[in-house]
């Protein structure tokens, strides 16, 4: 209401705001036109009136000059006149808003000694300039440039050009001579030869696994899933390659290799992974907030439950028809068979998507449409395990021998809970003692359901 907006806002602002707010309106669709936030025809409509009034200022101030005094005084009374309403008064604060959003950042001024010397090192190019080009042709191009300075054309050409060392460095070079300030100081990274005692730096690496399920109907959210689809715990996108769950996750064993020192002996370089943080932890953003890690609970890998006919028999019932319905509906559209489909998307651009207060991530039957919520509609979620890890190198100097890479013995295969995904085509016949990956990710299912 009209009253509300008055009764909040300051009397005195009120009666500024409102013989201004034309000219608000007026300075907003400006600053738009010329931060290119609006049509693209509007800002090099800009630029070509900029161009007129440089190149017609002189005829237009000494002919026209009267009238448009007379203009801009008859236009001015009328558009101060209007009444105001509780329109204008939310517009005008609206506007207000959207033009500190829209103002340039002022750039930083050097100090005064720097600001004479750069006056007089372009003091001659200035002359010689302006005897060689008319002023209103330099007026015309400077307005240009700053026209032009927030276009997004603008931006993409200063990016490709910084990529050029040569480039950055001669801004540089500029910049310290019209300044006079020195050159900041180039320090090169150190790389040390292959028979120096001097170990490389250590490197840091994030490792990322990725946790998934399927909610069931009577069973709630398992890791019990479809043919064809990811496993539980896999690999960033778009692989989603098969790896072990973060209580059997293991680093890299650590690589040796001899060199010869060209003394008579060798240097013994030995790459060691250890991991930095103690914890493995989930990514959680909250919908408003930023990413951040937290420490949650591993699920626990339990294999020693026993499973039921029944039980057994309804959870491969509802499998069977998860996997009828997904299938006659992957005939009806065009694309990929569900299951096998991968998810395109870029894995940094996962940081944008929305979490609940676990990390987890909802989708519909297809692993598509990521939600932080979940609901109608949402059959499987994942959420991401991540930790840091270091990789340091140790330099010693050894009696002569053999040269080359001393790889440890590859340990032997154990089997992962949770990687093979036949849920479909398992039968609960056969032998008591065999226990199949399958069977040990049903009886987690009914353990979290029995809990």
């Amino acid at each position: 209401m009209l009253v509300d907006l008055a009764t909040t806002v300051p009397a005195p602002l009120a009666a500024a705001l409102v013989p201004h707010a034309p000219f608000l309106a007026a300075l907003r669709r400006l600053l738009q036109i010329t931060s290119w936030e609006s049509s693209w025809y509007d800002a090099w409509l800009a630029v070509a009136v900029w161009w007129a009034l440089c190149l017609l200022c002189e005829p237009v101030l000494r002919y026209l000059l009267p009238v448009l005094v007379a203009v801009v005084l008859l236009i001015c009374p009328r558009v101060c006149a209007s009444p105001a309403t509780e329109k204008t008064l939310q517009s005008t604060v609206a506007d207000l808003a959207l033009i500190n959003s829209l103002l340039p950042k002022m750039p930083s001024i050097p100090p005064p000694s720097s600001l004479m010397r750069i006056a007089a090192v372009v003091y001659v190019p200035y002359l010689l300039l302006t005897y060689l080009i008319p002023l209103p042709i330099l007026f015309a191009l400077l307005g240009t440039l700053v026209l032009t300075s927030r276009a997004p054309f603008t931006a993409l050409i200063i990016a490709t050009l910084s990529r050029s060392a040569y480039l950055r460095h001669a801004f540089r070079y500029l910049v310290s001579v019209l300044t006079g300030e020195p050159l900041p100081q180039t320090v090169l990274s150190y790389h040390p030869t292959p028979t120096s005692l001097v170990p490389v730096p250590a490197l840091r690496f994030l490792f990322t696994i990725y946790e998934n399920q399927r909610w069931w109907m009577g069973l709630d959210w398992t890791a019990a899933l479809l043919p064809g689809e990811r496993p539980s715990w896999c690999s960033p996108p778009p692989s989603h390659a098969p790896v072990s769950p973060p209580n059997a996750f293991a680093l890299p064993s650590a690589v040796t290799v001899f060199l010869p020192d060209g003394k008579g002996r060798r240097v013994k370089r030995t790459a060691i992974w250890r991991w930095e943080e103690p914890d493995w932890r989930v990514v959680v953003h909250r919908e408003g907030g930023a990413p951040s890690r937290v420490e949650r609970p591993i699920p626990e890998e339990t294999t020693d439950v026993p499973i039921n006919e029944s039980t057994g028999a309804r959870l491969l019932k509802a499998a069977g028809k998860m996997r009828e319905s997904s299938i006659s509906s992957a005939n009806n559209t065009t694309g990929s068979t569900f299951g096998i489909e991968d998810v395109h998307e870029d894995y940094p651009e996962e940081d944008h998507i929305a979490t609940d207060a676990d990390g987890w991530v909802y989708g519909d039957n297809k692993w598509e449409g990521p939600s932080g919520k979940g609901g109608m509609g949402k059959y499987t979620r994942y959420r991401r395990w991540t930790r840091v890890a270091i990789v340091v190198e140790t330099v010693e100097v050894v009696d002569d021998g053999p040269v080359g890479i001393e790889r440890p013995d590859p340990p032997p295969e154990r089997s992962v809970p949770g990687q093979v995904q036949a849920v479909g085509t398992m039968t609960m016949t056969g032998s008591p003692t065999e226990d199949s990956p399958l069977r040990q990710r049903l009886r987690r299912a009914l353990v979290k359901t029995s809990e």
